[in-house]
C-alpha cells in the first residue's frame, strides 16, 4: 500500500449528516440505447415500472408514471449529446401490476437469480458463478464520496441479508465485506450485526486513496491463491440493487447520490430518481453560494468536469461536486517525481504526457497523480485506461 496516500484536513470532505429525497422532478430523460428496440410511443401514458425499451431479454424501466411527450437531444451523458425520451411526470406513482415481496431471497435457484439480474438490469457487472471467493466493495471510490458509505448506513440488514443470500445461491466458499475502517459509524454497526451471518468476513481496510478502486482492492484484500482461484467481485451498489430485484421483482428506479463540493451550502447524500437532470437536482437541493464554479461528476479526484448540467443521472452515477474554479493556473513540471512514485499501478504519468503512443492500458484514471501535482497538471487529460 506504499504508493497510495492519505487525503485529510480538506473542508470539502465534511460528512453529510443525512439522507434527503428529490423524487419529484417535474420530467425525467431515459437515455435512447441504440440497440434497443422501442416498447412505448409519445403521447402515451406510462406507469411506474412499465417496460420503455428492449434488448433480447434485457429491459429498461420507467422510473415513474406519467407521460411520454416524445424525445429530445438537448440532454447529455458525460457531455455527450444523447436522445432521450422525455416523461411527465403524473406525481402519482401508478404501478400497473404490484408484486409481492418474496419472504426468502436465498431459496432462489442460480438460473432464476442470473434471469431475474438480467431482465432488471440490477448488476453493473458480470457475475463469475465459478469464483470461489464473493468480494464486496464498500468503499467509496473517491475521499470526497460518501455515496456507498450511506447506503450501507442506510440499509445496513437489507445489505447483510443479500450478501449472506448470494453465497448461498452462487455457492462460494468466502464472502468478503470491505469497508473503510475510518467510516466508524459502519464499522460498529456492522461488527455488531455481521455475527448472525457466518458466512460474511468484516475487512476493514485503511483510509487510502485509491483503495476503493476495483484492482486496487482485489490486490490488497485477496491473496494470490484466492485470485488463482476466483473470485465474484461485487459493489454495495450492486448488492443493493440485487436485493431490491430479488425482493420485489422490480428494477431499480433510484439511487444515492453524493452532493458536494466548496460552491454549495453544505454537503449532503440525496435520494433521487434516475433519470433526473442534474440541473433539477442541485436547483432544488442545494444553495450556491460561489456562481464561479466548475461540476465534476463520480469523484473529485477521478472524476470528469462536465460542460454543462443539462447531463442525466443515470444508475452510473455516484457522486456530484461544485468547486470553485482554482484561479492559478498549470505551471511547468518540477520534476520533483510525485506522480511517479505515488502512482498506484506503477506508471511514470510525466512519461505518458510525453509520449502519445506509450501504453496506457494499466491505467485505472484514479486522478491521484493530478491531485498530488505540485504543478497543477492535468495528466487526466493525457490518460485514459479503464474506469471501474
Amino acid at each position: 500500500m506504499n504508493n497510495m496516500v492519505s487525503i485529510k484536513g480538506d473542508a470539502r470532505r465534511l460528512k453529510p449528516t443525512e439522507v434527503i429525497d428529490f423524487l419529484n422532478p417535474d420530467f425525467l430523460y431515459i437515455p435512447v440505447k441504440s440497440d434497443y428496440e422501442m416498447e412505448v410511443k409519445s403521447k402515451k401514458k406510462v406507469y411506474k415500472g412499465e417496460k420503455l425499451m428492449k434488448h433480447n431479454n434485457r429491459f429498461i424501466y420507467s422510473p415513474i408514471s406519467g407521460e411520454i411527450v416524445g424525445k429530445t437531444d438537448s440532454m447529455k451523458l458525460n457531455n455527450e449529446d444523447t436522445e432521450c425520451i422525455v416523461i411527465e411526470n403524473d406525481f402519482k406513482e401508478k404501478l400497473k401490476k404490484r408484486t409481492g415481496v418474496v419472504k426468502y431471497i436465498n431459496e432462489y435457484s442460480k438460473e432464476e437469480f442470473l434471469e431475474l439480474i438480467e431482465s432488471f438490469g440490477a448488476c453493473s457487472r458480470p457475475i463469475n458463478l465459478k469464483g470461489k471467493t464473493l468480494l464486496i466493495n464498500g468503499i467509496d471510490r473517491d475521499p470526497f464520496e460518501y455515496t456507498f458509505s450511506f447506503i450501507i448506513n442506510t440499509y445496513s440488514s437489507k445489505i447483510l441479508e443479500t450478501i449472506d443470500a448470494l453465497a448461498t445461491i452462487l455457492g462460494v466458499e468466502n464472502t468478503i465485506l470491505a469497508i473503510n475502517n475510518n467510516d466508524s459509524e459502519n464499522v460498529m454497526n456492522l461488527t455488531n450485526n455481521v455475527g448472525t451471518y457466518p458466512n460474511i468476513t468484516l475487512k476493514l481496510v485503511p483510509d487510502i486513496y485509491p483503495i476503493g478502486f476495483k484492482d486496487i482492492l482485489i490486490k490488497n484484500v485477496l491473496s494470490k491463491k484466492a485470485i488463482s482461484a476466483g473470485y465474484t467481485y461485487l459493489t454495495i451498489q450492486d448488492v443493493y440493487n440485487i436485493y431490491m430485484v430479488l425482493k420485489r421483482k422490480r428494477a431499480i428506479f433510484e439511487k444515492l447520490v453524493t452532493l458536494a463540493g466548496d460552491a454549495i451550502d453544505a454537503p449532503k447524500v440525496v435520494n433521487v430518481k434516475i433519470g433526473t437532470s442534474m440541473s433539477d437536482l442541485i436547483k432544488n437541493c442545494c444553495t450556491i453560494t460561489n456562481n464561479k464554479y466548475y461540476v465534476v461528476v463520480n469523484g473529485l479526484v477521478a472524476g470528469k468536469t462536465l460542460t454543462t448540467l443539462n447531463n442525466v443521472i443515470t444508475e452510473d452515477t455516484k457522486s456530484i461536486f461544485l468547486n470553485t474554479k482554482d484561479p492559478s493556473s498549470e505551471k511547468k513540471c518540477i520534476n520533483c517525481g510525485l506522480c511517479n512514485s505515488k502512482c498506484p499501478v506503477g506508471l511514470n504519468p510525466k512519461y505518458l504526457k510525453e509520449h502519445k503512443k506509450a501504453d496506457r492500458s494499466k491505467c485505472i484514471n484514479c486522478g491521484l497523480c493530478t491531485y498530488i501535482c505540485p504543478s497543477k497538471i492535468n495528466f487526466k487529460e493525457y490518460l485514459g485506461g479503464k474506469n471501474e
